[in-house]
């Protein structure tokens, strides 16, 4: 497949976005085109803007062009409007207001559309109509999904989304460790997810589409929402950390709980670095002795020296591990555990 062009992932749907094998964090743009006009939704970095322009150029002539959806306001999904409209795209920015306010910041110039003031919902290129899920505080406050009805698709913006050494275009079984990892660590809570993910629910949904990861076919789709409601969210929430916090420690960890820790910190590593560099970094640690604390420990460290996000992501699964084993150490966690919630 040639990510260097436009591909059509659905009639008339093209993924304009951006990849580069050497990041984790890949941004997915797309462009729906009509008959006389086109939508992109979310449009982009500064950095992404020159690809992502010439991917839609080739779909669709800069006139046809008159509608950008912003589903939130982060540099890496919106800041190429500021290029969009200095090269003199006539579009209308298609927001939720608590996102505009913001997004004027990249430009001073935009025709501002917001959802919130019309019925969360879009009618254009002669009736066709796109629909506006709001999904606040997943994960900001003004932030919101695109559905197509007559395709029956969600994009569906950061939910969804994965942190993959390892990427393709198309989500396989997989996929879902690397999409729980990332969601867990941004939506600031279950209750927040499991709200969001029941009103996809009352969609039909043939494809989703994030704004990072790999896009989810149909037969994957029921999986995907199983894994974010089940997940465990809300890493940064003082109150997660505070039951830790109020928790008795011991340095006296048996070696299986050692081993079961390390395989989790492996594993989230191999999600975000690739396999050959977690594991590479994993022998470094062990160096040839049982997994200890400290070497856990160390594998952490040398995980955030690469990437901060790397150490982040497996935070989470360590915190969730030692509340569910606690029973194991009479009620107390391993010290390490409350070690690393700050590192």
């Amino acid at each position: 497949m040639d990510y260097t062009k436009a591909i059509e992932v659905a009639k008339n749907v093209f993924w304009v976005g951006v990849t580069d094998e050497k990041s984790f964090f890949r941004s997915n743009s797309y462009l729906i085109k009509g008959e006389n006009e086109a939508v992109l939704i979310d449009p982009g970095s500064l950095v992404q803007y020159e690809q992502i322009r010439d991917k839609v150029l080739s779909i669709a002539p800069k006139e046809q062009l008159k509608y950008v959806v912003c589903q939130h306001q982060d540099p890496d999904v919106s800041s190429a409007l500021y290029f969009f409209v200095k090269e003199g795209f006539k579009f209308k920015t298609i927001a939720h207001s608590r996102v505009s306010a913001l997004l004027v910041f990249y430009s001073k110039d935009l025709d501002l559309y917001n959802i919130d003031y019309h019925d969360f919902s879009l009618e254009w290129d002669n009736g066709k109509k796109l629909e506006f899920i709001f999904t606040p505080y997943f994960h900001s406050p003004g932030a919101f999904a695109t559905y197509e009805p007559e395709k029956k698709l969600l994009f569906s913006s950061d939910i969804f989304g994965a942190f993959q050494k390892d990427w393709d275009l198309y989500a396989d079984e997989h996929y879902f460790d690397a999409m729980k990892a990332f969601n867990e660590l941004y939506v600031p809570s279950s209750e927040i997810a499991n709200f969001t993910i029941k009103k996809f629910e009352q969609k039909e949904i043939n494809m989703i589409l994030p704004q990072h990861g790999s896009i989810i076919k149909k037969e994957l789709v029921k999986s995907a929402m199983d894994t974010l409601k089940e997940m465990k969210a809300g890493i940064f929430l003082e109150n997660a950390t505070a039951k830790i916090a109020d928790m008795e420690t011991t340095s006296e960890i048996p070696q299986e709980m050692l081993n079961e820790m390390l395989d989790i910190v492996a594993k989230r590593a191999a999600e975000v670095l690739g396999k050959e560099e977690a594991e590479k970094i994993k022998q470094e640690v062990l160096n040839g002795k049982p997994a200890t604390s400290d070497s856990i420990k160390e594998f952490m460290l040398k995980l955030r020296e690469k990437n901060r996000i790397a150490s982040a992501v497996v935070k989470m699964p360590l915190i969730n591990y030692a509340m569910d084993n606690a029973d194991k150490l009479k009620g107390k966690i391993p010290s390490l555990v409350k070690e690393i919630i700050y590192l």
